[in-house]
């Protein structure tokens, strides 16, 4: 995968991250449910391993 693909998917979790711990904090639990996903795909993807 090209550095800056790396650099933006790197980028993209830290903002749903951050998306995240603000559903969490204002008590958004099925946006937090989602953004976890996205995360949770996003790094699957990232890792053939586990594919």
């Amino acid at each position: 995968m090209p550095s800056d693909t790396l650099t933006q998917t790197a980028r993209l979790v830290s903002l749903l991250t951050e998306a995240l711990a603000l559903a969490d904090a204002i008590g958004l639990p099925l946006a937090a449910i989602h953004i976890d996903e996205a995360i949770a795909g996003i790094t699957q993807a990232d890792d053939p391993q586990q594919a």
